[in-house]
């Protein structure tokens, strides 16, 4: 199925309704139907067809819903970049992914034009927002293609999102989801529109580049919900969009979530309308979900805790709105309590299993790497096969991610393989800062782990070793070269001057180690 028509079907059967809202428009099902059917023939006019990609540096908007749409009607691949990353790796992206197409909107045209002359594949580039010099905007070439459907056979196992994701590698790697993939997630998930009950409102605060922001967008749109976007988190802009367009659910980071409830008029917002919040993305403190669950059910409001990666088009597991609440027995309670340092049970979709280095399946509560398989598992890493090989073997995609079950179902997560550190829903690769410091003069060797951060989940310490006749620099410059070199919020927040690393006979640093000595977790580090 093409995800195109999650689109075409909700348009069809509440085409009056509201698709999309943001700040400054209220953009209906046929309105949308008719921006996309203009933009994928405008698309076939620029020679955008199938197999090509085309990428978006943009914030949230409904231009960027567009964009997608008539992306996968042409059969195209969308690729939604980081518009935080550094000028390094936005050249990585869009060389490795082939982006002969590129929108952009005004705010990163600089970066545009700081890498322009290294990427030699772009052919097409267009504003969102803007009409760049010598180029054309979204508005310009939508309003000069017809208004007509098009129709483009594609096959299930095709791309249609090619998702960024940092590794273990110094550079992002790209996860390539096909159609079955999304239409698996979404039509597994989600009721078709019905224009019988009440219309539902779906806040988006995560960006689109985001696995979780894509696969909201698309599970609105087929669901016939209306998609509240917020172009950029801020705490006081999610309650405000919340309390305007009556929104009913809404995906939170455990950051985003924390930010809220710190809100200082928090009370005062209208929130009556709210009936769900799902969070996830990156671990979320216990306190912090303590404290959720002590200030939203009360009020009506449901949690869930949704477990996924990139690599299983998003959601793998989820801790469900009865799981948050505490209002059975004292020991029923006390088992939520735990259970909520858990990312809850399987998805009915897919399978998955705890196994150990040498692939037997584990028993219940013994701990292993946390395996999936379903028909959401990716296609593979673009252009590189050997790091798809050692994801998806034996029929399965190995996640990177230590845990166990318990003997209720419930998936406890106790560690990481792939050393990444997430910061507020963003995945970190700890080698890509472990070699920028290490070009630093002054430091002759440095690992770098996450601490756990009641503010963003995790922060990242750098534990460094100072050159010989050297002089110590300063946290506050390291950090600033740092951040000169990669995304700022890369950065560490936290350093330790030690004299030598340890290390096993292999000459291997031991990060457990470290991770004993120096991750104890801070109090709302913020950088």
């Amino acid at each position: 199925m093409n995800t195109a028509e999650f689109l075409t079907i909700s348009s069809a059967i509440v085409p009056d309704r509201t698709a999309l809202a943001d700040q400054n428009n209220h953009i209906a099902y046929f309105e949308l139907q008719s921006n996309v059917n203009k933009l994928a023939n405008a698309f076939q006019d620029l020679g955008v067809s199938k197999g090509a990609n085309v990428g978006v540096m943009a914030v949230n908007s409904p231009d960027f819903v567009e964009i997608y749409y008539a992306a996968a009607t042409v059969g195209a691949t969308l690729v939604p970049l980081n518009f935080r990353a550094k000028t390094e790796e936005i050249t990585h992206m869009v060389n490795e992914a082939d982006i002969a197409t590129l929108f952009i909107a005004e705010r990163y045209w600089p970066i545009y034009e700081e890498v322009k002359d290294s990427i030699d594949g772009v052919k097409n580039v267009i504003g969102i927002d803007f009409t760049p010099p010598e180029c054309e905007s979204i508005a310009d070439i939508r309003s000069g293609a017809e208004d007509i459907p098009v129709f483009v056979d594609i096959d299930d196992g095709d791309p249609t999102l090619l998702i960024y994701t940092s590794g273990t590698t110094s550079l992002p790697k790209g996860v390539v989801l096909s159609y079955q993939a999304l239409t698996a997630l979404v039509v597994n998930t989600q009721s078709p529109a019905d224009p019988t009950v009440d219309q539902e409102v779906v806040l988006v605060a995560v960006p689109f580049y985001h696995i979780a922001g894509a696969t909201t967008m698309m599970s609105t749109i087929f669901s016939g919900r209306r998609l509240a976007i917020l172009p950029q988190f801020t705490p006081e802009g999610c309650l405000q969009m919340v309390q305007d367009e009556k929104v009913t659910h809404a995906f939170l980071v455990p950051t985003m979530l924390k930010r809220i409830m710190e809100v200082e008029n928090f009370s005062s917002y209208d929130l009556s309308s709210l009936r769900l919040i799902t969070y996830g993305a990156a671990p979320m403190p216990y306190e912090v979900v303590r404290q959720a669950v002590d200030v939203f059910p009360p009020q009506g409001v449901d949690l869930m805790n949704a477990y996924g990666q990139t690599e299983a088009t998003g959601s793998m597991t989820f801790l469900s709105p009865e799981d948050h609440r505490l209002d059975g027995t004292e020991e029923q309670n006390e088992l939520k309590l735990q259970r909520l340092r858990s990312v809850g049970r399987p998805m009915t979709d897919m399978d998955i299993a705890i196994k150990s280095p040498d692939g037997t399946i584990l028993p219940d509560d013994q701990e292993g790497e946390i395996c999936i398989r379903g028909d959401r598992v990716m296609k593979g890493y673009n252009k590189r096969e050997d790091d798809t090989g050692a994801t998806i073997h034996d029929g399965w995609l190995h996640t990177g991610d230590l845990g166990k079950i318990d003997l209720g179902g419930y998936l406890f997560i106790t560690g990481r393989l792939k050393d990444m550190v997430i910061r507020g829903g963003e995945n970190i690769s700890t080698a890509e800062i472990e070699n920028v410091l290490e070009d630093h003069d002054a430091i002759s060797e440095a690992a770098v782990i996450g601490v756990k951060d009641t503010e963003w989940g995790e922060v990242v310490k750098a534990i460094v070793v100072l050159s010989t006749d050297n002089t110590k620099p300063s946290e506050t410059d390291l950090t600033d070269y740092v951040k000169s070199r990669l995304a700022s919020y890369k950065a560490p927040a936290l350093y330790q001057w030690v004299d030598e690393l340890p290390r096993n006979h292999l000459g291997k640093v031991l990060k457990n180690d470290l991770r004993d000595q120096y991750g104890q977790p801070t109090e709302g580090t913020i950088v």
